[in-house]
């Protein structure tokens, strides 16, 4: 519950979390809402907008972290500190030492991502994703805020009646894990959280024996060549993308994946999770 990160007097101004997409909370500034319609409006108290102070977003980090900012310390350098199913962005001042990043001081920004569960709402590509009782590689794609998190949980729910699946799900969205155990239905499930994308494929491949991979958020050319790896070893995967089309792709280091997936999925923002184009 959002009362459980933010207080009870700022969660009763935010209202019910179902609507909820992201709170975006800023020292000095009004705290913010983004609703799962795309919709944004300021939080208000007694008719005005509520300005968020440096206390609350210590409040906030106290809270998820149980007090230990040090336990949480990893993460906050990678910009995000999970926190039962929420993910907390984090932005402040970079301590560095040598040229690398050891830390984050001065936290006055947070944005708190609350996932989402729509049962039923792969049904639309199922037939696609599954077809003849195999599985098919698939890659989802979207801007920031798309669905495609969402999407990609139900299709790892789907796949689970009937394949080995395995999760990796490196930054907590996927599966929203507290001590270890996903507070989502991500079905019946073996899931890696919190490591590596790069070292969780490889682990996983050799250890786990999955039929897929599950895995969210493919950033950069390591995870390109990992996913490739994964495929070559026999292993399907499903996986999200951040992009806006296939031919924005296929115009970055990315491209290599629109020939190596078997279906491809574009999702759009208006409204969120329309799938406004398709590759198969």
């Amino acid at each position: 519950m959002l009362e459980d990160l933010l207080g009870e007097r700022i969660a009763k101004m935010v209202g019910d979390e179902k609507s909820i997409a992201e709170l975006r909370v800023r020292v000095d500034r009004p705290l913010l809402a983004c609703g799962v319609d795309g919709k944004r409006k300021v939080v208000s108290s007694y008719g005005a907008p509520y300005v968020v102070t440096q206390k609350d977003v210590e409040d906030v980090l106290a809270r998820a972290t149980n007090m230990s900012f040090y336990s949480a310390s990893d993460e906050m350098k990678r910009g995000y500190v999970p926190c039962k199913h929420y993910r907390i962005g984090v932005g402040g001042e970079g301590v560095l030492e040598g040229g690398k990043l050891m830390g984050i001081k001065n936290v006055a920004f947070l944005v708190i991502r609350v996932p989402h569960q729509i049962k039923g709402i792969a049904d639309k590509i199922a037939a696609d994703v599954f077809k003849d009782g195999k599985l098919r590689n698939t890659l989802i794609v979207s801007p920031t805020g798309g669905g495609k998190t969402t999407l990609l949980r139900e299709l790892a729910r789907i796949a689970s009646k009937r394949f080995n699946v395995v999760v990796i799900d490196e930054r907590y969205e996927l599966c929203a894990m507290s001590k270890g155990v996903p507070l989502l239905d991500i079905g019946d499930v073996e899931v890696v959280s919190g490591v590596p994308k790069k070292d969780a494929y490889e682990n996983c491949v050799r250890a786990m024996n999955p039929d897929i991979i599950v895995t969210d958020e493919l950033f950069g050319i390591e995870d390109v060549k990992s996913i490739l790896d994964v495929m070559r070893c026999g292993v399907s995967v499903f996986a999200t993308l951040h992009g806006e089309s296939v031919e924005s792709v296929q115009r970055s280091e990315f491209a290599p994946l629109i020939e190596a997936f078997d279906v491809v999925y574009v999702l759009g923002k208006n409204p969120v999770g329309a799938i406004v184009e398709k590759k198969i």
